[in-house]
């Protein structure tokens, strides 16, 4: 019986070595695949969920990908995008390479700099009066994390507004201007609806009826947006951000 035993044992310590060496391979190399598609720097985790289980059923069960910064930002244009944190969950993959997540969610924090190019797109497109896009055109953007506000400048510090980005219930995303000035006065309001509008707009390009927006929070030098999807199939995301 004891012989038995050892038998059993050895086979099924034979079978744990092959199996972890399997589970090594499988993160290395797919793990290298993604690295291949993705800026330099990307990094790519698996979780803690067994890898090769969940390959034999189609499925993977986790992955977390971090890509490092690319954006560069001259005046109003911007190039490359900012770091992000993608984690996605139950990842099925079919015979044809259609790849289906049940879950993903998207962290990236945008500097002051990106939002403050963003905003003079935004408020160029949305203005057609010359005097008032000369007027607003936003000059630095800062953060206030402790209130949860950040602080819009233009015209040289001239005027500014101080937001409060809002996400209600459903998943709708709004800014509130809760301080504005102009030379010690009160703005316009037909001025700090421009900002509000533009800012609503510029986020909004970004979502659409797959990824909604769950965070958006106020952070030192910048703002930190996280939205998230479900039942996401990457071709379609892919073609959206194109």
């Amino acid at each position: 019986m004891k012989t038995v035993w050892k038998v059993l044992i050895g086979i099924l310590a034979a079978i744990l070595v092959l199996f972890i060496a399997a589970e090594a391979g499988s993160r290395a190399y797919i793990g290298s695949q993604m690295r291949d598609q993705a800026p330099e720097g990307t990094e790519v985790s698996f979780g803690a969920s067994p890898l090769t289980l969940g390959m034999l059923r189609g499925t993977i069960p986790h992955v977390t990908v971090t890509t490092p910064s690319t954006l560069v930002v001259n005046g109003d244009e911007t190039t490359g995008q900012p770091a992000s944190t993608v984690e996605m969950d139950s990842i099925k993959v079919d015979a044809s390479g259609k790849s289906v997540a049940d879950t993903l969610t998207a962290t990236t924090e945008v500097p002051s700099e990106f939002v403050r190019a963003m905003l003079n797109t935004q408020l160029q497109q949305n203005i057609g009066s010359d005097f008032l896009s000369a007027l607003i055109n936003v000059s630095e953007v800062t953060t206030a994390p402790e209130d949860g506000t950040f602080t819009v400048e233009f015209s040289g510090g001239a005027a500014a507004v101080s937001l409060r980005p809002e996400i209600d219930d459903a998943g709708g995303f709004s800014v509130q201007a809760v301080d504005t000035s102009l030379f010690g006065n009160t703005l316009p309001d037909e001025i700090s609806s421009a900002i509000t509008e533009a800012l609503t707009n510029g986020v909004a390009e970004y979502t659409d009826q797959t990824m909604r927006i769950t965070g958006f929070d106020v952070v030192p030098g910048g703002l930190r947006v996280t939205m998230q999807g479900h039942n996401v199939d990457f071709a379609e995301l892919q073609a959206y951000q194109q």
